[in-house]
């Protein structure tokens, strides 16, 4: 392999190349290497990594044959951030010494922080290659790649690892995560499930195979059996709240919503101090329909989270589901103020106004033109600004604002039916009649059945 063919001839060169000859004796040279060798370690642990580095630099010029000197030069330079320099010195220690495999997982982190991509996958083949029974070392590399997000190079070496047949249930549980990160959901679901079923196996461990595998089976489009391993992670270990938070968002996505706030109330009796809840439990009972109780949750999170932007959102919509439009208006001010490029929050705010009585017309327009201008083209700013006009009796400069609306979204019944009104008002019902027909065109076309769908 070139790789291993340039590493061994790296040990011989690099002393003759950068190092000074040395005129002390043997006994003062291990006298020399070994103090050299400590203040080493000393400046380290101290975090002065360049003054390491200087120290193990000394010590591998006096002995060049030291795999440990070069290993310390290397780790040494890549914690200063040098990392050419410690790649070099860690190729120098794998010369030396070939059949330890701390070089070269080493050698694959300073490759990683250099994003060498061909370099790295050089020292992964040469690994495996040279190590192909150490479960430890690819154990060790795939969780590493994995946290790198190099899921494919990660995959192989939890691949590496199970043909090691090493009974590492940490390890097959983070061979389950990548195999679900990659796509390979029947795979992650059998080595999961492995976990879960063998015995002696810690209840953390086992719940952390039972998500992975619930995850698994939702991906493959089997709800059920999701729900039913996402249950079971939870009931093996009732303190990690991401199982919670999973098993939530799968009835959430099956509109499931009391359901949803089951599992969330229950996460939340377990680890009442975590506010990871409060958003997705003040959703999910905003869609339920329990609006007060949503409230209470929402303004909770905003109370110690302010800038969970989404939660003002929610919390308008239970205020306007409650009548209290008011209470709506303030809510996105307070969101528009804190957070002015949130999507569309500038559109929320003047269709809440709309709603108050008496409107604020004036308001309203200068609300709507500042969603114009962060938005020049959604139709709901001029939808809105038609309905505007069309209260206040502008009625030509309604019709300019619901025609704009249609040219932008032509798919939506909503502004050909107050465009057809606003001709009625003007006495123009030839104009009315037509628009009112393309609205029931429209309506057709939407709830007409695409091909292939019964």
């Amino acid at each position: 392999m070139k790789l291993f063919a340039i590493l061994l001839l790296l040990g011989s060169i690099l002393a003759a190349a950068e190092c000074a000859p040395s005129s002390l004796g043997e006994k003062e040279t291990l006298a020399k290497f070994q103090e050299l060798d400590r203040r080493a370690q000393s400046a380290f642990e101290r975090g002065n990594y360049a003054a390491a580095a200087q120290q193990y630099g000394e010590a591998a010029c006096l002995v060049p044959r030291s795999a440990r000197a070069f290993y310390g030069l290397g780790i040494a330079q890549a914690a200063a951030g040098r990392f050419p320099a410690a790649r070099k010195a860690l190729e120098s220690a794998y010369a030396i010494l070939p059949d330890n495999v701390m070089p070269l997982a080493m050698l694959a982190r300073v490759e990683v922080a250099m994003k060498d991509i061909n370099r790295l996958k050089e020292v992964l083949r040469l690994a495996a290659q040279r190590f192909p029974n150490d479960a430890e070392l690819h154990s060790g590399l795939a969780r590493f790649l994995a946290e790198s997000h190099f899921l494919d190079l990660a995959l192989a070496e939890s691949l590496r690892f199970e043909q090691t047949g090493a009974s590492d249930t940490a390890s097959a549980v983070a061979l389950a995560v990548l195999e679900n990160g990659v796509g390979a959901y029947e795979d992650a679901i059998r080595n999961a499930q492995a976990v879960v079923e063998q015995s002696g196996v810690p209840n953390a461990v086992k719940a952390s195979a039972a998500g992975v595998t619930g995850l698994s089976y939702e991906s493959i489009g089997d709800r059920e059996q999701a729900i039913k391993n996402l249950t079971l992670a939870i009931d093996l270990a009732p303190m990690q709240e991401n199982s919670y938070l999973a098993l939530a968002y799968l009835y959430e996505k099956g509109q499931r919503f009391k359901e949803a706030v089951a599992i969330l109330e229950r996460g939340r009796k377990q680890m009442p101090e975590s506010v990871h809840f409060l958003l997705p439990l003040g959703s999910n009972l905003v869609w339920a329909e329990q609006y007060q109780a949503a409230v209470d949750v929402l303004n909770e999170l905003l109370r110690k989270t302010p800038d969970a932007w989404e939660a003002y959102v929610r919390l308008a919509e239970a205020y306007r589901n409650t009548g209290r439009p008011n209470l709506e208006t303030d809510t996105l001010r307070k969101l528009a103020q804190a957070k002015p490029d949130y999507p569309m929050v500038q559109i929320l705010t003047a269709r809440a106004m709309l709603t108050m009585y008496p409107v604020d017309y004036p308001a309203v327009m200068l609300t709507l033109a500042a969603a114009e201008k962060s938005a020049p083209n959604d139709a709901d700013t001029f939808y809105l600004r038609g309905k505007a006009y069309t209260a206040t009796g502008h009625a030509q400069e309604a019709v300019a604002a619901f025609q704009r609306a249609i040219e932008l979204r032509p798919m939506d019944p909503s502004p050909y039916y107050q465009l057809g009104l606003t001709y009625r008002k003007l006495g123009q019902a030839e104009l009315a009649r037509q628009t009112l027909s393309r609205m029931e065109h429209v309506k057709q076309a939407a709830n007409a059945p695409r091909a292939g769908q019964d």
